[in-house]
């Protein structure tokens, strides 16, 4: 009931946390995508290890992957919608083997390797999407619950940053190659354009005398977008 200074923050892991951010404490968080590997989080948001996560030499499959349900690109929040925003992919797994390894100081230790995608994947060898593949996809979280509001779904993976406008719109694109506007409130489709490569950047808006632009970089191109007259 009274303003704080929070930190919201997507882990890779596949957690989305509320912080304090003066303090640290950890206030509430919940999954925004498929987790296997932990049972939940405890009451001073540790993950849970779920015992059948632990590592055979026969390997076992692990959600998310190694990359994680998100990772470096941007996400975004919006004080007219009280909504965080972030790129994700979701249903994405590893299967990860034991190894025997001794351990050397200074040297890289790992008790796991991976033993390539579970088809049907989009991060190694498999490439052709089927109905249970992993795909990209902007989620809206709710900070006061940790629930995704809303989710749109893309076919292919993404790596694109999310922006918010005060207009309420979002822009984010995907490896598809479309950049989308999106509504903020309810995730709705207003707007695409196909621009030939992969959007792994993350948008920008800015403004010249009277007129906004949005500019995004995807494939190896620059491209900038403005209202029609």
């Amino acid at each position: 009931g009274t303003p704080r200074k929070m930190l919201l923050w997507a882990n890779r892991n596949g957690y989305f946390y509320v912080l304090d951010r003066a303090t640290g404490k950890f206030l509430t968080g919940a999954p925004y995508a498929k987790v296997n590997w932990s049972t939940g989080l405890d009451e001073s948001g540790r993950p849970m290890r779920a015992p059948n996560a632990r590592l055979t030499a026969e390997g076992v499959t692990i959600y998310p992957n190694a990359l994680g349900a998100t990772n470096w690109y941007s996400p975004s929040y919006s004080p007219r919608t009280n909504l965080f925003y972030v790129s994700s992919w979701q249903d994405s797994r590893m299967n990860m083997g034991k190894v025997s390894v001794e351990f050397v100081p200074g040297q890289n230790y790992m008790g796991g390797r991976s033993r390539g995608g579970v088809p049907p994947t989009r991060h190694g060898a498999e490439n052709t999407p089927t109905e249970d593949s992993n795909y990209g996809a902007v989620l809206a979280i709710d900070p006061n619950t940790g629930q995704t509001k809303w989710q749109f779904k893309m076919t292919d993976l993404t790596a694109s940053g999310v922006l918010t406008t005060a207009s309420d719109l979002l822009f984010a694109g995907g490896r598809e190659g479309y950049f989308y506007a999106l509504d903020a409130r309810s995730g709705a489709q207003l707007w695409k354009a196909s621009l030939g490569g992969s959007v792994d950047a993350g948008p920008i808006a800015y403004r010249v005398g009277d007129k906004q632009y949005i500019s995004i970089a995807a494939g190896h191109n620059l491209f900038t977008f403005a209202l029609g007259q």
